[in-house]
């Protein structure tokens, strides 16, 4: 394992000093000292995680010192699919990624997309990955231009799937739903931004946060002209704690409210006095032969 490491560290180092410099000589150089993906598979032996945390080292130096230096990244791109190639399920390999291929350089569509792509592979490892689900939302909301107003505009809708999708996945926080509703209100999209904000009013126990929410509720629903929503909300959670507490506001909502209240708790030694007397039933048996 140690030969293994320390033949892998050859091929991997490159002279910092001559890395700085932009000579056909150096780049000429890397191409000859990138090791692809099989020849890794080899040296480590089968040890596939092994192998992406010692890509993954390189990648993360290869990156500070061109970062520092040129911001010319030639190979990053073929390091990153190393490790994913190696390690799949390394998750925080696709964010890195996503964000400094991306923040690392220009701001062009080229790039956005490339940045995209690197959220799309994380969101295909795992489908409950909120994170990733949000940046992808917020590089098609608002990283990537165009001069033409129809598809701008489908880049935002894209963009806001990806939020409203972030925004239901296990473990979200509750400030992706209130994105979502800020987002929805600016498309357009009124009913949409004021179901985000009622869940929130609903699931939120914080009262300053609660009062604000419903400040917003109201003011939405006035602009849109159906008065007092906050009041309607207010009613509804009454009801909700009231009748069915253990179910989220969402289902309470489908399965609509009980026709009967619910029955006060009762203290079970008060449905059967406990006596030492013998039942009537009893004594006619006991007397009969």
């Amino acid at each position: 394992a140690l030969l293994t490491t320390v033949v892998l560290n050859r091929l991997f180092l490159l002279d910092a000093h001559q890395a700085r410099d932009r000579d056909p000589l150096v780049a000429t150089a890397e191409v000859l000292y990138v090791p692809d993906t099989r020849m890794l598979k080899v040296l480590f032996l089968g040890y596939d995680q092994a192998a992406a945390d010692v890509v993954w080292v390189r990648t993360l130096e290869y990156f500070a010192r061109h970062f520092n230096g040129d911001r010319q990244y030639r190979w990053l791109e073929h390091f990153l699919d190393q490790v994913i190639a190696l390690d799949p399920r390394f998750q925080k390999v696709y964010h890195w990624a996503g964000a400094n291929v991306l923040y690392g350089r220009r701001f062009t569509n080229a790039n956005v997309r490339l940045s995209n792509r690197f959220y799309e592979l994380a969101l295909e490892n795992d489908p409950n990955d909120f994170e990733a689900a949000y940046r992808l939302g917020l590089n098609y909301f608002i990283e990537l231009k165009s001069d033409d107003p129809e598809e701008r505009r489908l880049f935002q809708e894209k963009g806001l799937a990806y939020l409203e999708m972030a925004s239901t996945m296990p473990g979200a926080p509750d400030r992706l739903k209130s994105l979502v509703a800020g987002i929805s209100s600016r498309l357009g999209k009124q009913q949409l931004a004021q179901q985000y904000l009622i869940d929130l009013f609903l699931t939120t126990n914080d009262p300053d946060q609660k009062e604000n929410l419903r400040r917003r509720i109201e003011r939405m629903r006035e602009e849109m002209g159906q008065g007092v929503a906050a009041r309607a909300a207010e009613r509804f959670e009454a009801s909700w704690k009231d009748t069915l507490p253990y179910v989220p506001p969402a289902l309470f909502a489908l399965l609509g409210e009980p026709d009967s209240k619910r029955v006060a708790d009762v203290d079970w030694r008060t449905l059967t006095p406990l006596s030492d007397e013998p039942a009537a039933g009893a004594a006619d048996d006991d007397a009969s032969p």
